[in-house]
Formats: structure tokens, C-alpha cells, sequence
């Protein structure tokens, strides 16, 4: 049996707390893609993996602690689209100068295990468009092949992100 590269491990904790006061946990391992981004490995972050890895997790627990991280995950996606700067009045008639998303963005859904992220995206963008898609692998050239598609009508006009999870076992 071939064997299998250790994980990462770092300490994790606040700021605050010297580093011998910090318990050590696994991590993601980084990758040099310029266009793959981790999620910051934060203890709130750890703490979560570590429920959904725990095979004493019952099934209500695993599906909380699994939303909460799509949540994460769409909150950073939304983290890399372009903003404008857009000021705006206060109830208290003060000027605040903040930002505003530039341009529309849809959810395009990879058909069953996507459709786990909806709900994330839904909560962080009011009336979202939400496209699907179904790829397969083809069974004779074992290329992937498009086999369902609905998408909005102006995608082309809009920042897609791409619903697709991996849930692992941790293996």
C-alpha cells in the first residue's frame, strides 16, 4: 500500500494567545494556482471541518455544519467580484463612502451535488438567477459531455459562480 502524504498542521487561534497556547491543527494544503483560492484557515473554519470529518456526527449536524461552510465559501466568491465605489446617505443624514458590486451575477449549479450550494448563495444575494448544468462523463471516449443545460437568458452579462462542492471524507 503506497503511502499518503501528511497533511499540513499549524497552531490555530487568535492573535491574542501566544503560539505554545494554540492547539495544532490540520489545515489545507496550499496550491500555486493563480486562480485557486483558499479559505482563510481560521479556527471557525477548522472547527466546522472537524465536525463534518467526525464520523459521530449525525446526519442534522453534518447538513448545519456543511451550510455553514458553503456559506463561507460563497461569501469569499463574492469576496473576488468587482466593486465601484458608491456613496450613500445615512439615516442620520451622514455621508458613507462605500462600495457597491459592479455589474449582475448569477449561480450556475453543477445538477445534484451543486444544488447543496443554492441555499448559501441565496442567502447572501436577494432574487439571484440560477442557472443549471449536467456533465457526465462520456462512456466512450471518457471525455466529459453536456448532457442539460438551463441557463439565464443574459449569462454572457453576468459574474457566474460555479456551485460545484467536493465532499470528502478526508482521506
Amino acid at each position: 500500500m503506497a503511502s499518503k502524504a501528511e497533511s499540513p498542521k499549524q497552531t490555530v487561534g487568535p492573535t491574542y494567545r501566544p503560539e505554545k497556547q494554540k492547539p495544532i491543527a490540520t489545515v489545507s494544503t496550499a496550491v500555486s494556482f493563480e486562480n485557486v483560492h483558499t479559505l482563510p484557515q481560521t479556527p471557525q473554519l477548522i472547527a466546522l471541518l472537524t465536525m463534518i470529518r467526525d464520523k459521530n456526527t449525525d446526519r442534522a449536524d453534518f447538513i448545519f455544519y456543511s451550510n455553514r461552510i458553503i456559506r463561507l465559501l460563497v461569501e469569499e466568491g463574492l469576496n473576488h467580484l468587482p466593486v465601484v465605489e458608491h456613496t450613500v446617505t445615512t439615516p442620520v443624514g451622514r455621508t458613507y463612502a462605500g462600495v457597491m458590486f459592479q455589474g449582475k451575477i448569477c449561480g450556475v449549479s453543477i445538477m445534484r451535488a451543486g444544488e447543496a450550494m443554492e441555499q448559501g448563495l441565496r442567502d447572501c444575494c436577494r432574487s439571484v438567477r440560477i442557472g443549471k448544468i449536467l456533465i457526465q462523463r462520456d462512456e466512450e471516449t471518457s471525455l466529459p459531455k453536456l448532457f442539460y443545460d438551463k441557463l439565464p437568458e443574459d449569462i454572457a452579462d453576468r459574474w457566474v459562480l460555479l456551485l460545484d462542492p467536493m465532499f470528502a471524507t478526508g482521506e
